[in-house]
């Protein structure tokens, strides 16, 4: 009887623990967040990330009912701010918000401190920033066609500018002058605004650029797009064809600005937090906002980003080694 009453309290406490257990992840996300969040942006603040931080923080505060904090934690292509998140808790309270430097820069960097997969856990990309091929006006080419076969013609004739060694916009034109099979002169710049001012000058001749410097001279007729980048065509320029139409199957560069979290942030904590991000990209306010920068919202879910940063990894690994690519 002893023995009975022994297994039947066994039991019993044993249905508990599996009862509170099923439960705890529930109450745990009903209970976060109870306190501020934090959104480290490893840039300076003014720039598209910034002012993407801000315009999701702020509706996000209204929804959680804390103060969504946004720190500005420049320097080091991003490793900096990164670091706030690798060293911190896994507990939530703390994201950060790289670019797609965050999958480049294992490739440039001998001995970049993080993998981006295990130290961190994706939450989801916040917004696109596509990139067109852009030229001045005047430029004799027309069509992404005819700028090709002018670099075969001449190889070496044609250079392209870039806001810097290793980002995406020089990595976007090294890639497609190695699929196109042209030889172009790379010449980096400090910054998006130099680089537009030679090439409206004449001093260079093509570039990939980001729509958040290109959208509104695009619009004003200063520049011309001549391809955008991603597989997809950008709703902003609807009429502009992407480079995979005109002769580049399966060509997709795009540019991304995504949340991280610390590795071992528990299942509902992250889920909470993309479903508050979601509802915000999902706002009128905030889709204006993005629209006139050029931006389009993500929201994917965690494991759809996970797959994205293994994929850009990849991608941007062969293509450093390949074209030799380095941050000097």
């Amino acid at each position: 009887m002893r023995h009975n009453f022994s297994r039947r309290r066994f039991n019993a406490t044993l249905g508990a623990g599996l009862a509170l257990s099923a439960l705890a992840p529930s109450a745990f996300a009903q209970a976060f967040p109870s306190k501020p969040i934090r959104i480290v942006v490893p840039f300076a603040p003014g720039g598209p990330t910034d002012l993407m931080a801000r315009a999701i923080g702020k509706t996000m505060s209204a929804s959680l009912g804390q103060p969504v904090i946004v720190d500005n934690k420049p320097g080091g292509g991003g490793v900096i701010g990164m670091s706030e998140v690798a060293r911190g808790p896994a507990d939530g309270y703390t994201m950060v918000f790289p670019s797609i430097l965050a999958v480049t820069n294992p490739a440039l960097m001998a001995n970049y401190p993080f993998d981006t997969l295990k130290d961190f856990a994706p939450l989801t990309v916040v917004g696109f920033i596509p990139h067109a091929v852009v030229v001045r006006p005047e430029f004799p080419a027309k069509t992404l066609q005819e700028l090709v076969a002018m670099a075969k013609a001449k190889p070496d004739s044609l250079s392209y500018g870039s806001s810097g060694n290793g980002t995406s916009a020089h990595l976007g034109a090294a890639l497609f002058a190695q699929r196109a099979g042209i030889r172009a002169t790379h010449v980096p710049y400090r910054g998006a605004g130099p680089a537009v001012q030679d090439l409206l000058g004449g001093q260079i001749q093509f570039m990939f650029l980001d729509m958040s410097s290109a959208l509104s001279q695009i619009k004003a007729g200063k520049l011309r797009a001549l391809a955008v980048a991603p597989k997809t065509r950008f709703a902003g320029l609807p009429d502009v064809p992407t480079v995979a139409e005109q002769g580049y199957p399966g060509f997709d560069v795009h540019g991304w600005y995504g949340l991280l979290l610390r590795a071992g942030t528990p299942a509902p904590v992250m889920q909470r937090l993309h479903a508050e991000v979601k509802r915000a990209l999902d706002t009128q306010e905030v889709r204006e906002i993005f629209q006139a920068q050029g931006i389009e919202p993500g929201g994917m879910p965690p494991a759809e980003f996970t797959a994205l940063v293994r994929d850009d990894l990849v991608l941007w690994k062969r293509t450093v080694e390949q074209l030799n690519i380095t941050l000097q």
